[in-house]
């Protein structure tokens, strides 16, 4: 037995399916706001990697300062990703791929870019891998219990 699709219903599948599209930026800023606990933490994280296209746009424009200006708006938003992720101990590594995802894309720009615009993205590389690693200490340390129980072993001998 074939199956058969109606031309109207196929088309009316692909009209949904490019109105659930990418999310703009401004829907995403208000998504995050309104959210709570881990949910925020990674929608915070996916807007910063999400305004490092706008940084390169403005930078390629020549908006140097409006370029500089939204690398710091993304180090806000990776910063309030990464407390809200380490504050609630939800979705971590989400938020931690995010990051690192931000953090390639930012290394990517930086290379188009002139040598005097570099080191203020240099620095928000910096932070971004400082809070990556934050994450990943948390995500990967040692249950409190293990821990005790190691360092009496470790006092014993």
């Amino acid at each position: 037995m074939k199956m058969r699709f109606h031309p109207a219903l196929v088309m009316l599948f692909s009209v949904c399916l490019a109105a659930s599209g990418p999310k703009t930026i401004e829907q995403l800023k208000s998504e995050a706001a309104a959210a709570h606990g881990g949910q925020q933490g990674k929608l915070y994280a996916e807007l910063a990697h999400r305004m490092v296209d706008v940084a390169s746009t403005q930078f390629a424009r020549n908006e140097a300062e409006k370029g500089q200006a939204t690398v710091l708006e993304i180090l806000d938003y990776a910063a309030k990703a990464h407390d809200i992720a380490l504050n609630t101990r939800s979705k971590m590594k989400e938020v931690e791929i995010h990051l690192r995802e931000t953090q390639r894309h930012l290394e990517n720009m930086k290379r188009t870019l002139v040598a005097d615009d570099r080191p203020p993205i240099d620095a928000a590389e910096k932070k971004l891998v400082a809070f990556r690693q934050d994450l990943m200490d948390e995500m990967f340390a040692p249950k409190k219990k293990e821990h005790k129980q190691e360092e009496k072993k470790d006092e014993k001998k």
